[in-house]
């Protein structure tokens, strides 16, 4: 250590160190006195700082030494310090020396110091620890530097975790005399590189400023997130890097918040905000499967809360019930029910919380030790005191009592810059190309396949069916195959490059209205999970035509990474078969950047109609796209909704979309949807069999996947807009009361994030937190149908019903397909999907299954779950 360190540590010692460490009360072996006459000079505190610095010898005053290791720490000096503080007082008695009572130690190997006073017969000295008795584990000395009586030291290994009782008698003077102290260990079992605030996993709590490291930036957070190796999920076959992560200058703005407390949690005997069972029959439902305000409130236990604003977050708790019984690894999850702001710091304060007997959930020692300010010497524990000080006084400031909590901690959001540059970069690459050929005359597509149909035929709304494919930029470091993994071109740590061009396929369907010279609009349409864009076109216009006019020319291309084509790809190279590959995981994220450009580019081509340059898209010498004067829309479904999502942040070709069972943030919406049951199954086959592992593993992932779904963008979309992505978007948004692949909870997070309003005379839902009910007409808003399947007070019904726990719902009567097929639907969204169109209501009242307009129009009768 450096001399001016030691210096400096010496000389605020005397004005700051003695409330924060131990005192040494002993006058027969007193640190730093190394004359024995009871005192402590300021020349012998410079002795000892020589000696540390190794310019003078131990011999030259071996009191400093007090761990007798043969050197001079500095936490030796500073209880030298203490001494030249308060003074050596003559010890009448039998005196423990350390441990001290009022200062915590680190679980392990104990150090015991004992002074004696004249007159003690050695050979009667008992020493206790916990009733046990280690006398064997001391020697007996006499005091060094000439002092009287006698000293008895020793070091006792494997002292566990928690309060214990150090008892010492002797016989003096004919007299037993004894002595003893109660003091405190805390078992870390955790490494130094890991918060400490949660004993049972590395990186929990989870997000956590503890693994944020200041870095100079130009722009953006002046931090990046680093986490340990030690830290990532262990799984068979090669580990999972921690450079996978690398780059990240925040966390996930709508992260899930991870917490440990070893007794449990019971959220509602907690008075926690919670997902709600039903109470009272709906529709319309009111705080049924979904949360009331209690985390807003002031004495709420659980407080997600802006460090800067001093604005509380809505949100809810969890327990993870994948690990029900296993309180060691059940992790206890706050759910934001909106995406954080980009770049904003966000404290988490838990207080006044129950476990399942009704007990008061206390804090774990670590947490006690900071927030209680207690004295100690682990290393650990000082260096994260620093850390969360801060934390615990703004808490304060917000009128949160720091003695209530038993857990806090902060973390910092991603950057605006971190979650949108590459995305954002890539699609102005690809618009300048595309400006090239707008203005000359080269067709950048090729047609494969032409299908006409009989516009005369009854029940016919297509005239005609194009296949083929255009060129699109480039960005990967090669074509995306399903042989090997491709990554973005030139980075990290600088920008995407483009890396020549790909063929993308394309589906366009023009209507029988073109084919009749009447306006058509083009649409995009986008597929479910696992679907081809082929999908869309060749059903959406048939499905829509049996309710409606269709008269909408479609285009859909594969949303690459989640298509058909990527499932293998996704199975073998991403995730593993036996053996992990999830070391290539930021590959899916890139992956998926790529597709989104894909559809970008088409739109752009449908918008400009640059089609028109090939004859399959003329009729009689005229081209079917009407150009860019006339509007242009977007439908999506599943998937298609929330990569749909996503577009609407990124396009300025396109101001209203339809998005049909939607959601954002993937950490959210897998751990309770049907389709991820597969996945579940293939994270265990290559070892992510731990609950606690499993979840902090799913979030780890989602920090690299957050920047290729709208969860990074989703603040962007209805306001305050990307530069380059046109005006704000016009946003229909129709989920599926209780569907079980895109739960509830996640979509109505995504509509509260994107500041929609609830159609009030028509979803069946009312009253949610931050979603205002408002009656049509409405330029954009949040619809829940019900497809008519379940009665959530039918004792027989609950084993179909979505649990409200984070787990995979049965299959049966899944309402998500449905709710695409409702004819009021169909007509609220054609109403919608044209120029000046509006969001008003076409159901019977509410959108409630009351008739047949409001089934599935491909059944008689709504699903029976009973029959299936």
């Amino acid at each position: 250590m450096r001399l001016a360190t030691i210096l400096r540590v010496s000389a605020l010692a005397v004005c700051v160190l003695v409330s924060a460490l131990p005192m040494i009360a002993s006058g027969q072996d007193c640190p730093g006195d190394c004359d024995g006459d009871g005192r402590v000079a300021i020349g012998e505190l410079v002795r000892g700082v020589n000696i540390a610095l190794g310019r003078a010898a131990i011999d030259s005053c071996p009191v400093f030494d007090v761990d007798v290791s043969g050197s001079v720490s500095v936490a030796e000096l500073i209880r030298a310090v203490n001494a030249a503080l308060i003074g050596c007082p003559v010890v009448a008695g039998v005196v423990v020396q350390a441990p001290s009572a009022d200062f915590v130690l680190a679980a392990g190997t104990v150090q015991v110091v004992i002074a004696f006073p004249d007159g003690t017969d050695s050979d009667s000295i008992v020493v206790e620890l916990d009733g046990t008795d280690v006398t064997d584990l001391v020697s007996v000395r006499s005091p060094r530097g000439g002092g009287s009586g006698l000293i008895a030291e020793g070091e006792i290994p494997d002292v566990a975790g928690g309060v214990h009782t150090l008892a010492v008698r002797a016989d003096v003077g004919g007299e037993t005399l004894e002595d003893r102290v109660e003091f405190r260990t805390i078992a870390l079992s955790t490494g130094s590189e890991c918060d400490i605030l949660n004993n049972a996993e590395c990186l929990l709590p989870y997000p956590s400023s503890w693994f944020e490291t200041p870095v100079a930036r130009d722009d953006g957070n002046p931090i990046e997130v680093q986490f340990p190796q030690i830290g990532i999920p262990i799984v068979n076959g090669p580990e999972i890097p921690v450079d996978i992560l690398s780059g990240l200058d925040g966390f996930s703005p709508t992260v899930q918040i991870l917490m440990h407390f070893p007794q449990g949690v019971d959220p509602e005997l907690s008075d926690a905000a919670r997902l709600l069972a039903p109470e009272d029959p709906g529709p319309p439902w009111i705080d049924t499967r979904t949360y009331d305000g209690r985390s807003l409130d002031a004495d709420s236990p659980t407080i997600l809360v802006d460090a800067d604003t001093g604005e509380r977050v809505l949100h809810y708790i969890e327990n993870d019930a994948h690990a029900a019984g296993d309180l060691a690894r059940q992790t206890l999850i706050m759910r934001p029910a909106e995406s954080l702001i980009p770049g904003h710091r966000y404290i988490v304060a838990m207080r006044d919380l129950r476990d399942a007997a009704g007990d008061p959930v206390i804090a774990e020692p670590a947490f006690e030790v900071l927030r209680d300010q207690l004295r100690t010497t682990i290393s650990a524990l000082a260096a994260r005191g620093a850390r969360l000080g801060p934390v615990l006084d703004r808490l304060t400031e917000l009128g949160v009592a720091r003695e209530d909590l038993v857990l806090a901690f902060d973390f910092t959001v991603q950057s605006e810059r971190n979650l949108t540059r590459l995305m954002l970069s890539m699609r102005d690459q690809a618009y300048e190309w595309l400006d090239g050929v707008a203005a000359g005359t080269v067709q950048t597509f090729t047609v494969d396949e032409v299908i006409d149909h009989d516009c005369l035929e009854e029940g016919q709304v297509v005239w005609r069916d194009v296949s083929g494919t255009y060129r699109s930029p480039l960005f990967l470091d090669a074509v995306p195959t399903s042989d090997g993994v491709q990554f973005i071109n030139g980075f990290p740590g600088g920008s995407a490059e483009q890396n020549g061009f790909m063929d993308a396929p394309f589906d366009i369907s023009i209507p029988c209205s073109s084919f009749r010279a009447e306006v058509s609009y083009p649409i995009v349409l986008g597929h479910g999970l696992f679907g081809t864009g082929r999908s869309m076109t060749r059903g959406i216009p048939g499905l829509a035509g049996s309710v409606d006019e269709w008269k909408y020319i479609a285009g859909a291309t594969d949303w690459r990474g989640l298509s058909g084509p990527d499932l293998g790809w996704l199975v073998t190279r991403v995730i593993g078969a036996g053996s992990s590959e999830l070391q290539n995981f930021a590959a899916l994220p890139d992956r998926l950047k790529q597709g989104m450009l894909n559809t970008l580019v088409l739109a752009r081509m449908m918008k400009l109609g640059l089609f028109n340059r090939d004859a399959a898209f003329q009729i009689e010498d005229r081209g079917v796209f009407p150009g860019a004067e006339e509007e242009m829309f977007y439908y999506g479904i599943s998937l298609g909704g929330i990569m749909g999502t996503w577009l609407s942040a990124l396009t300025p070709d396109v101001e209203r979309f339809g998005l049909d069972v939607p959601s954002i943030n993937f950490a959210c919406l897998l751990q309770r949807s049907t389709q991820f049951g597969r996945f579940q199954d293939l994270l265990v086959g290559v070892g992510l069999t731990d609950p606690m592992q499993t979840v902090l593993g799913v979030q780890l992932l989602h920090e690299i996947w957050v920047s290729s779904e709208p969860a990074g963008y989703a603040r962007h979309i209805t306001t305050d807009p990307l530069p380059g992505s046109g005006p704000a978007k016009r946003i229909l948004m129709t989920p599926a009361w209780l569907d079980k692949q895109v739960s509830n909870q996640c979509t109505e997070a995504s509509a509260r994030t994107l500041g929609l309003s609830n159609l009030a005379d028509g979803s069946i839902l009312s009253g949610l937190q931050g979603i205002p009910d408002q009656a049509g007409p409405l330029d954009s808003a949040y619809v829940m149908y019900d497809t008519g399947s379940f009665d959530l007070f039918d004792p027989e019904h609950q084993e179909f019903i979505p649990p409200l726990a984070n787990l995979i719902p049965s299959g049966v009567c899944d309402p998500h397909g449905a709710r695409p097929r409702i004819p009021a639907s169909i007509m609220q969204l054609v109403n919608f999907l044209q120029p000046g169109g509006v969001v008003e209501n076409f159901c019977n009242g509410l959108c409630d299954a009351g008739d047949a307009s409001e089934w599935d129009l491909s059944r008689a009768m709504p699903c029976d779950p009973l029959a299936n």
